[in-house]
């Protein structure tokens, strides 16, 4: 072999793999990777809970000495790890407990442990619960080992309340140990302290009880499902399928109704709130000040919130805060009580979701913040420095940050820096916070900082070195106008060694329902990862913040009100019209998925908008809305009676005669929330009209 030759051989064997890095990303992402080895870890401090009245949190993890579970404390400030309570100390009947969650008593000396836990809904679960006295190292099971719901400490951390499977309410004495049933009538449909599927699922809660301060009294809701239409699904994994149910109101049907009562831990009688009158409206929050109960309730039709206040001495009772709207009221967190008995509730009343301050009597003292954006959360008070602090999207409606101000709107700071979404968790003394935030750019970034706003050290921060090898493109945002003028924000992401010379094909990842938001500036977790795999395999990654979508002021969400599907398709078609004016976006191929609400999307983009888009993933959709829970649909598409028309123009079987393109139905059959029944009756609109779609189902 001549030099010339062999030199000519490597020259041509270096250009091709220069074209290879061209054409290649560094290393290809796969499926596997993503959902199935989990390569992609994030920052994270695990589940813990904060030591009351300390700068420290503490957490369950394998103690390597003794074999088992410990307690462990962190330090804040000096981030040092001890042992707490070992995992010794966790034997009963010579068995170490298998223990899944604690919680402090107010006086942090003792914990409430958890063990046998038995997931019920969404949120809620069943557990075998034990008191643990970490000064007397006394380990006592509570009612004897039965599986107990909603259990929480008195304020006096000397009592434990909680719901058996009896539905009543109950107390337990940690000194004495002994057992008090306070509700007698609890049942199937009678729930005492605790909330049913709607509750849990629409107003997320299904804690239905309140300790009075002094710790003397409970306030509950008693919760009557006897009217409510269950809804049966079968676990077909057995040899004989097993029939479940649950008590689901569809739009239009009858609701559970409540009573709102308070009751001395010591027994007798129940000093019912005197809302019998108010029988079809909902319960969605309460709280306490002093020796007063605070009780929010909401119409059927969610446009006309009330919270009242009610005095269980002298049984007077007060409208405290009214907010009333066109559409809809959003329920927001309880009102912050101030020591004088003056407080700070949200409200969208000013057109944004801001801050009031209130006297004892509902009397506005003044509107703490303002603008153009949106109060996310009411975080906290500091009474002792006159601070109150909130997160917010002041800066952007792409990103979230922590605040502070004084009541009377003035000194108004931002104590979280950079991009993207930031979520503050305050330590109990309010002296320091944990900033946990992440960005398009940034899985993970957990930083402890004063409430000044100062860091005082990176906690934990991810390991960015399984990105890099996968040469991720990552998500522009853009905005865009659409055709009656109105400005929207969009995300894209390219794909990988994209050429503006060549034609890809669009994703879009859509969900567009009322109050939601798609593109923001934060890691979407494994959405995120699966965008990328897509991205690299030659498509363009699209969302965009519909009208009716959050963050932009009530005026804009309630553009939706009535009918959910109608700015979401014209939204969406609009941001493909857009995209049709680069040479490099292929409007041909257009496909859309989504989960949910986003299921609800893709099925309607496909039918209603099959013009624009051609393929689609629609994983558990709501197909009608006459099939989902009063609630939720009543809320933003109005009653069922006053609405026939709005339902069956956001219904996607009104447009199957349209579609003409290519459909993947997915559905679990188990699914509580967004029935199967949705597709299934999709499905029979789609085989009557000689239509074919591909479905897979997950069993159970």
């Amino acid at each position: 072999m001549s030099a010339k030759l062999s030199i000519a051989r490597v020259g041509r064997f270096i250009i091709f793999q220069l074209l290879l890095l061209m054409v290649l990303p560094a290393r290809e992402l796969t499926l596997d990777a993503i959902f199935k080895e989990d390569q992609f870890k994030r920052a994270s401090l695990g589940s813990f809970k904060w030591v009351p009245e300390t700068d420290s949190y503490a957490f369950l993890s394998d103690d390597s000495i003794t074999g088992g579970k410990s307690l462990f404390q962190v330090d804040l400030l000096k981030g040092d790890t001890t042992r707490l309570v070992s995992s010794e100390n966790f034997i009963i009947h010579e068995d170490t407990l298998n223990i899944t969650g604690f919680w402090f008593s107010p006086d942090g000396d003792n914990l409430l442990l958890l063990t046998q836990e038995r997931k019920q809904w969404r949120h809620s679960f069943f557990g075998v619960y034990y008191n643990y006295s970490i000064s007397q190292n006394q380990l006592t099971s509570i009612a004897k080992g039965e599986h107990l719901r909603n259990i929480k400490y008195a304020p006096d951390s000397r009592k434990i309340a909680y719901v058996k499977e009896d539905n009543n309410l109950y107390i337990f004495d940690i000194l004495q140990r002994k057992e008090k049933k306070l509700t007698r009538d609890g049942s199937e449909t009678i729930l005492n302290g605790y909330r049913g599927w709607l509750y849990e699922e629409e107003f997320g809660s299904f804690d239905g009880y309140r300790w009075s301060p002094d710790s003397k009294n409970i306030l509950f809701f008693r919760e009557d499902q006897s009217h409510v239409k269950q809804f049966t699904y079968l676990d077909e994994k057995g040899l004989y399928p097993e029939v479940k149910q649950v008590y689901y109101p569809k739009a239009g049907e009858e609701n559970p109704t409540v009573k709102t009562g308070v009751i001395s831990v010591r027994g007798g009688r129940t000093s019912w709130l005197n809302f019998e009158e108010y029988e079809d409206i909902y319960f969605p929050k309460a709280s306490w000040f002093e020796d007063e109960a605070v009780v929010a309730r909401l119409n059927r039709k969610q446009n006309h919130l009330e919270w009242i206040k009610f005095n269980s001495k002298s049984r007077k009772r007060m409208l405290i805060i009214e907010d009333v709207d066109s559409a809809w009221v959003d329920v927001h967190e309880n009102p912050l009580f101030l020591t004088d008995g003056s407080f700070l509730f949200t409200s969208e009343r000013s057109g944004y979701r801001h801050i009031f301050y209130a006297d004892s009597d509902g009397t506005i003292i003044s509107q703490v913040t303002e603008g153009e954006w949106e109060v996310k959360r009411l975080v906290d008070v500091n009474e002792e420095l006159g601070k109150i602090y909130f997160t917010a999207n002041r800066e952007s409606i792409l990103e979230q940050h922590f605040y502070s101000v004084n009541p009377d709107g003035s000194g108004l700071l931002q104590l979280t820096s950079g991009p993207g979404w930031h979520s503050p968790q305050l330590s109990p003394t309010k002296s320091y916070f944990i900033d946990s935030y992440s960005s398009s750019k940034i899985p993970q970034r957990i930083l402890l900082k004063t409430i000044q706003g100062e860091t005082v050290r990176v906690m934990v921060e991810t390991d960015m070195e399984p990105y890099l090898e996968y040469d991720f493109t990552y998500p522009e945002f853009f905005d865009f106008t659409t055709a009656d003028g109105v400005t929207l924000k969009g995300m894209i992401t390219l794909p990988w060694n994209f050429d503006e010379e060549k034609k890809y094909p669009i994703i879009i990842n859509g969900y567009g329902l009322a109050g939601s938001q798609m593109a923001a500036d934060w890691w979407g977790g494994r959405n995120y990862l699966w965008h990328q795999y897509m991205a690299q395999n030659g498509h363009i990654i699209v969302s965009i913040n519909n009208r009716q979508t959050g963050g932009r002021g009530k005026a804009f969400k309630n553009l939706g009100y009535r009918d959910l599907g109608k700015w979401l398709i014209n939204d969406h078609i609009e941001a493909v019209n857009y995209l049709g004016k680069f040479p490099y976006a292929d409007t041909n191929r257009v496909g859309v998925w989504g989960w949910s609400g986003g299921g609800y999307f893709t099925a309607l983009a496909l039918t209603k908008g099959a013009d624009y888009f051609t393929t689609g993933v629609s994983i558990a959709p709501v197909t009608d809305w006459r099939l989902y829970d009063t609630a939720y649909t009543e809320r933003y598409m109005g009653l069922l009676s006053e609405n026939e028309a709005g339902y069956d123009t956001a219904s996607v079987l009104t447009y199957i005669d349209q579609f003409k393109g290519k459909l993947l139905l997915v559905h679990g059959t188990g699914d509580d929330n967004v029935h199967a029944q949705n597709t299934l009756w999709l499905m029979d609109k789609f085989i009557e009209s000689g239509k074919q779609v591909d479905m897979l189902f997950y069993p159970s």
